[in-house]
């Protein structure tokens, strides 16, 4: 499952039994499955938690807001990757990046101060990612 779900990795919906069952490490996600209430829910495997802060260039996550509210993560990751255990073979944790940069021609995604080109180019840093099938 690839997308904008315009929720981080650690939300609710995303983690939760009920939500996609997405979990941070493959050792958890090859387990496959777990029991909660007598229902077994099968697990996503999300590597998109290893993209959340200080990068060594070009970003901090996907999307970026400064919030009003008294919580504000700024940097958030709505666009992810999720992938079931059976593809796990398949894919690998490099093979997945949040591109802050145009791939043909070197242009930078991100205005000068760090945060995305939302009046040129979009609000939301891509993601590249492969599977090996």
């Amino acid at each position: 499952m690839v997308g904008d779900l315009n929720m981080n990795p650690y939300d609710d919906a995303v983690v939760s039994d009920t939500g996609l069952h997405a979990v941070m490490t493959r050792r958890l996600a090859q387990r496959e499955t777990r029991t909660v209430k007598f229902e077994s829910n099968v697990f996503f495997y999300n590597p998109m938690w290893s993209h959340f802060g200080e990068q060594k260039e070009g970003h901090a996550g996907t999307y970026y807001y400064a919030s009003p509210k008294a919580r504000a993560d700024f940097w958030n990751i709505y666009d992810q990757v999720l992938v079931r255990p059976d593809l796990l073979p398949h894919f690998r944790d490099e093979d997945v990046s949040i591109l802050w940069r145009d791939q043909a021609g070197g242009e930078s995604l991100l205005r000068l101060d760090g945060r995305p080109n939302s009046r040129d180019i979009s609000d939301h840093l891509p993601i590249l990612f492969r599977l090996s099938v």
